[in-house]
């Protein structure tokens, strides 16, 4: 058997666990850590460490969990191991009640070609949305769109996170947050996926 970490450790990687590891089993991606199950001794001192329960034996994986043996077996074989504690994400302490981060998992990969898309030459703003949160984005965000040619939407995170997503095919996506603004180029279709701790507003250039 073997430990796993599950979905509460997306978007707070909390590192108390690898102080009281004996072994060298954790791996350390974005944000997010996994368990190498090859190297995973099954102590259970990491269990208690973590301050939002997201360490489980792989026998007694909460319900909605089961994929995550495998996320950690995987991603265990290409993210650096990690020994030493860090500080916790910036937001961690908001992110650590909130259900349902899977689409928020950052793998690492691709990163290279999923840089975000910058306008080529000057714009100016000429329209800002109201700003929005989790029980106010209006039905059209949430769904495929695009702006129409000659305009670029920014998306303004002001608090928590936002997920961006192209719908054209290619599956790229970006976790949005007050550090991190995204352009909008024109006539490319795409959505936003939010939590509860999100707000933001869409201004627009041309």
């Amino acid at each position: 058997m073997t430990h796993v970490v599950t979905e509460s450790c997306i978007l707070c990687k909390y590192t108390d666990c690898v102080t009281v590891c004996p072994v060298d089993c954790f791996h350390e991606g974005p944000n997010f850590l996994v368990i190498d199950p090859l190297e995973c001794i099954d102590c259970t001192l990491c269990v208690a460490e973590c301050p939002v329960d997201a360490i489980y034996q792989d026998a007694d994986l909460p319900n909605g969990m089961e994929e995550y043996p495998e996320l950690n077996t995987q991603l265990a074989k290409t993210w650096p191991v990690i020994i030493q504690k860090k500080p916790a994400l910036a937001d961690a302490e908001a992110w650590g009640k909130v259900r349902d981060k899977r689409i928020y998992l950052d793998t690492g990969e691709h990163s290279a070609e999923t840089s975000l898309p910058e306008p080529t030459a000057p714009l100016e703003e000429y329209k800002r949305t109201p700003k929005f949160d989790r029980e106010h984005i209006p039905a059209g965000l949430l769904h495929d769109h695009h702006t129409k040619a000659g305009v670029w939407g920014r998306i303004v995170v002001l608090e928590g996170r936002l997920r961006y997503c192209l719908d054209d095919g290619s599956g790229r996506n970006w976790s949005l947050s007050p550090e991190r603004p995204a352009w909008i180029p024109p006539d490319v279709p795409h959505h936003v996926e939010a939590t509860d701790m999100v707000r933001f507003y869409v201004s627009f250039w041309r």
